[in-house]
């Protein structure tokens, strides 16, 4: 009878691949076949003749189940490219992509999940390092000429009140005119965040993708209090450390290291809205807190380096011909640009109104005269 068992022992193709599919799905019936008859071979030499097949076919199972379950809570089926696939991941999108690239990293460089997470946030920050020194040299260049082109925005302002068209058209060719001389605008500052915004996403998406299945070793893969980087921080100090992270972002300087002209009344709205967010965000997995709080750490290390001289200089980013709160010091603010355009459109619509009334005034006189 044992002659016979051992005669249909199937032949595997590698533990290793085996028991790597068994942690990535669930057991397969079997595949656990398999596994207790190749123990069952092993078991054959040792035990004593007189055990029986029921007793050897209990241990073996116990046996396996047990080496298996170990192995996949230490973690020590290594992980490989391809996993995400099998698992729907790593699609055609920008979030497919990003999943590809955090899983490159994890395996290439064996980081543990949070390590990994940190390691690709870095890398899309130097990524867009190209593009955020870009910015921040038509920044400079913006606030130098920012007393100029004060002047023109109030003569501009003048002449739109005034209803003058040709002085409108006057004082609109002197500004473009003087963006294109110096190699500036205002609507390129807007690159940096329009190209960030989506990455934020994307990030955020496809760390809560991983979340949810959730990827294998994620769930062991943090650090300190938050090894799970499936569940939400139990003690609400990743949420705090990331509002502190833009907090501190605000008060160093804006992203790409220049002041901005409604700088004092963004910097309130954002002060309030990193305060606000806290407790709609802390039931996000753990995973996402470790993108916003290493992106918030890159983003305060580039605006401190921006403001060496040396480092300035070496990317070519104009110095300031002086200091910004002086440069925007007669610069209006956005509410009080906002009171002075509301304050203009009602004077307007009076002014509208009584020429209304004026004229059918003029038009009832003349009436009266044609009748007498």
């Amino acid at each position: 009878m044992a002659l016979r068992l051992l005669t249909k022992v199937p032949r595997q193709s590698s533990p290793r691949t085996m028991v790597r599919l068994m942690a990535l799905k669930q057991p397969q019936s079997l595949t656990v076949q398999r596994l207790g008859a190749a123990a069952f071979v092993r078991s054959y030499t040792t035990e004593p003749a007189t055990t029986t097949a029921t007793e050897v076919a209990e241990n073996v199972t116990t046996t396996a189940n047990d080496s298996i379950q170990a192995l996949v809570n230490t973690s020590e089926v290594a992980a490989q490219i391809g996993d995400f696939k099998a698992l729907g991941l790593c699609n055609f999108t920008p979030v497919g992509g990003l999943e590809a690239m955090l899983e490159a990293i994890h395996v290439y460089s064996g980081l543990p999940w949070w390590g990994s997470i940190a390691a690709a946030t870095v890398v899309v920050r130097l990524a867009l390092l190209p593009l955020m020194i870009k910015i921040q040299r038509n920044n400079a260049k913006m606030m130098n000429l920012n007393p100029e082109v004060s002047r023109l925005m109030e003569n501009l302002k003048t002449a739109q009140q005034q209803g003058d068209s040709v002085a409108v058209g006057k004082y609109s060719n002197e500004m473009q005119s003087l963006f294109k001389k110096h190699g500036c605008h205002p609507m390129k500052s807007l690159g940096l965040p329009i190209i960030q915004m989506p990455v934020m996403i994307s990030f955020f998406m496809a760390l809560r993708a991983m979340a949810d299945l959730p990827v294998p070793g994620l769930q062991t893969g943090g650090l300190g209090w938050f090894t799970d980087l499936t569940a939400q921080d139990p003690y609400y100090v990743l949420p705090v450390a990331s509002a502190a992270g833009v907090m501190a972002i605000l008060e160093a300087g804006s992203e790409v290291g220049a002041a901005n002209p409604q700088s004092k009344t963004m910097k309130n709205f954002f002060r309030g809205m990193a305060v606000v967010m806290i407790p709609f965000t802390a039931w996000m997995p753990s995973g996402v807190f470790v993108y916003w709080i290493t992106s918030n750490a890159v983003s305060i290390t580039q605006i401190l380096a921006l403001k060496n001289p040396a480092i300035r200089k070496a990317f070519d980013i104009p110095k300031l011909v002086k200091p910004a709160s002086e440069l925007q010091k007669n610069t209006k603010g956005f509410m009080e640009n906002f009171r002075e355009q509301t304050i203009h459109h009602e004077k307007l619509e009076k002014d509208r109104a009584l020429r209304e009334r004026q004229r059918a005034a003029a038009a009832a006189r003349r009436a009266a005269k044609r009748r007498f």
